[in-house]
């Protein structure tokens, strides 16, 4: 018996008894860490379909911009984000407010800026800008590792979505791209849905006969000019633009001259203005500007800019003959004080530069008439 438990005792000390338990041990850790690696894939994928159900949620590009470039940072702990975006007929660039708010989205209209990124068949690459690589990615900005994601739509290269760290291991080229990837498939159809989306806005908010807004935009913009006006304290001023004897070009012409006389003098008036004031066609031939951050002196000035210059407009009938227009036009300009009821100064408005055109037609026609802002309804 003490000879049986000696030579166990070697046996248990042998080497090829501690090979088989260093071995079981390894064993052990390898699963281990092939656990700890699916549970770390497992909140991964969370986070990341979390996100992209986010992204199907917007609807407008600036809530979609604002995702991807701002709260994106804090949501995958990144550095810096870049959106280049193919716009070659300059429509994305008119659906955002304000594209100075978007230091890291750049515009192109030469596809070739977006395929710099990719030297073959676009598809995400994890690069390192540490040796000057980068090809154009985070220029100037201190970012050590990338991901760099084509955004592609029916098989055309729409744009490229860069994902920045300081960290040079962040992104390095051993780490797999599948959720990536996904990612990148999903901001390319957001980036096509709320373009749609904005389109079509655009088109139930704009007169097709003119190509100025309509007046449910200008319900809308007012509404919401008066509200930035209050909160600003800036001055805001309302022109309403009605076309004299209008009926008559419309008898002597036709209606096609007269639609055209319509779209000529509206294009004409929506040159003279600026980006951030509106033109909408108010109804027949009457139309209404909205002129933020305007003064009365100033509305005064642009009034009766757009009268002279409208009046020398030369418009053609059907027949090569030239004939001529004028205008009257109603100006008022409210100043902000204290609390206001927003609702009542829109009223208000309208009614005093409504009030405006009728004192200039009953002038004479061919005049600019101010009433000064008071509560009328």
């Amino acid at each position: 018996m003490d000879v049986d438990l000696a030579k166990y005792r070697v046996a248990a000390t042998s080497p090829s008894c501690v090979t088989e338990k260093n071995a079981s041990a390894d064993i052990d850790i390898s699963v281990n860490d092939l656990l700890q690696k699916a549970v770390q894939n497992e909140h991964i994928l969370k986070r990341y379909q979390r996100f992209e159900l986010k992204l199907l949620d917007v609807m407008a590009v600036d809530e979609l911009l604002n995702l991807l470039l701002t709260m994106s940072l804090d949501y995958f702990q990144l550095d810096a984000m870049e959106l280049w975006l193919y716009d070659p007929q300059q429509t994305l660039i008119e659906y955002i407010d304000d594209p100075q708010l978007y230091p890291h989205l750049h515009f192109v209209s030469d596809v070739r800026l977006l395929t710099q990124f990719y030297p073959g068949h676009p598809e995400v690459m994890l690069k390192s800008l540490i040796d000057g690589t980068g090809q154009g990615v985070f220029e100037g900005l201190p970012i050590r590792s990338a991901a760099v994601l084509p955004l592609v739509r029916h098989g055309m290269l729409v744009g490229s979505l860069h994902m920045g760290a300081k960290g040079h291991q962040r992104f390095a080229i051993d780490k797999s791209t599948d959720f990536i990837n996904h990612l990148a498939s999903v901001v390319a159809v957001c980036l096509e849905n709320v373009a749609n989306q904005e389109r079509l806005h655009r088109l139930s908010m704009y007169d097709m006969l003119t190509q100025v807004k309509n007046r449910r935009a200008f319900q809308q913009s007012l509404d919401s000019e008066v509200s930035r006006a209050s909160r600003s304290g800036d001055m805001l001023s309302l022109l309403f633009v009605d076309l004299d004897y209008f009926k008559s070009v419309n008898d002597r012409y036709g209606h096609q001259t007269g639609d055209r006389a319509l779209k000529t003098v509206a294009q004409h008036i929506n040159q003279m203005l600026r980006k951030t004031d509106h033109v909408c066609r108010y109804g027949g031939e009457e139309f209404a500007l909205i002129l933020p951050q305007c003064s009365q002196r100033r509305a005064l000035d642009i009034a009766e800019r757009i009268r002279a210059q409208v009046s020398g407009l030369d418009i053609v009938n059907d027949e090569g003959v030239l004939f001529h227009l004028t205008l009257s036009v109603g100006v008022s300009c409210w100043q902000p004080a204290g609390t206001n009821n927003e609702a009542c100064v829109v009223k208000n408005l309208v009614a005093c530069s409504d009030k405006g055109v009728y004192m200039a037609k009953e002038g004479g026609r061919n005049a600019t008439q101010y009433v000064e802002y008071t509560e009328l309804v």
